[in-house]
């Protein structure tokens, strides 16, 4: 736990460090500073939206708009949780516009998990029940109520602090810790006949 703070203390203030950086006119500081997070962010993003080339779109619409508007940001010590807010709602507004879309309702021969796509050194069985358990468990993440699928999102696939969930969330920690609890107990419910 120490080594961990000790990580994200020395990563907020090279965050702070980049930022004056970029406001001082440094033009590489804020290439820097998304190579400090593009890999948080596409994980979210690839989290929410399932397809790695939107996830890869809606990261650089991210850093654009993040770009547009670090200007705005007050307090460079909030910059992570002001990234993620940013981040979660595209994720939302480009989810919603998907499904609109109809964009989920197909299936590609080409997507790594349609059943017949064969890419590993498995067996076609082992393969097949390996992408129905990963179809299985997105398909359930998928369905549950937005609040309680971030949260899950947010803590067990980006390994976010609830203290960090909840700035980003603008909740109270009790209603982060409640959300999960209730997201952990849908997920394992809705799986278990599965497994």
């Amino acid at each position: 736990m120490p080594h961990e703070n000790i990580e994200k203390e020395e990563l907020c203030l090279k965050t702070s460090k980049l930022i004056k950086a970029q406001r001082g006119g440094d033009s590489q500081a804020f290439n820097r500073l998304v190579m400090l997070y593009q890999t948080r962010i596409y994980n979210l993003a690839l989290n929410y939206l399932r397809v790695p080339e939107e996830a890869k779109d809606i990261t650089q619409d991210i850093f654009v708009t993040v770009y547009r508007s670090i200007s705005t940001l007050k307090d460079d010590s909030k910059f992570l949780a002001w990234l993620y807010q940013i981040a979660v709602n595209h994720c939302r507004n480009r989810l919603k516009m998907l499904q609109r879309r109809g964009f989920f309702t197909s299936n590609s021969i080409d997507d790594p998990e349609h059943p017949i796509h064969l890419s590993s050194v498995d067996s076609p069985e082992r393969q097949i029940e390996k992408t129905d358990r990963i179809r299985t468990v997105r398909a359930a993440i998928a369905a549950m109520p937005d609040a309680e699928k971030e949260v899950l999102i947010m803590r067990d696939l980006q390994e976010m602090t609830y203290e960090e969930i909840s700035e980003v969330l603008a909740v109270p920690l009790g209603t982060v810790k409640s959300k999960l609890n209730r997201a952990r107990t849908a997920l394992k419910n809705n799986i278990k006949h599965y497994f």
